[in-house]
């Protein structure tokens, strides 16, 4: 039996090849999606829907696409992708109680111009 990819994408895929697919639909600018956080800081997002819960699962389906993923607990989820890049998924974040998807490209060796980024998706009008 062979390895199953996220999506079920045929082959295994990098953060890079998910860029387009994703910048489609979500804010893209220099390398990261959304606003930047109140907190001011390059590396927190935050990404506004109506159903934030439902955005942050089509965000994190779409940028893990064919990345090798491991259920943790009903709440997280995380994806190792094939340049290295590896992105969580929480139903709620310690913080603040939104779902938020963690992108760490620190051992990536095929970014595609993505940054590390932490993306709070939150409630429009909050």
């Amino acid at each position: 039996m062979g390895t199953a990819y996220k999506g079920n994408a045929m082959h295994y895929h990098s953060v890079g090849q998910n860029i387009l697919p994703t910048s489609s639909k979500y804010k893209y600018k220099s390398g990261y999606f959304g606003e930047n956080s109140k907190h001011g800081n390059n590396r927190t997002r935050n990404i506004a829907s109506p159903d934030n819960l439902s955005t942050a699962k089509d965000f994190y389906n779409k940028i893990a696409h064919g990345g090798k993923e491991q259920t943790i607990n009903s709440d997280t989820k995380i994806t190792k992708m094939a340049d290295g890049t590896i992105i969580t998924m929480r139903t709620k974040s310690s913080s603040d109680g939104t779902p938020v998807v963690d992108i760490n490209i620190k051992p990536s060796s095929h970014t595609g111009g993505v940054k590390s980024q932490k993306i709070h998706f939150v409630q429009e009008g909050d």
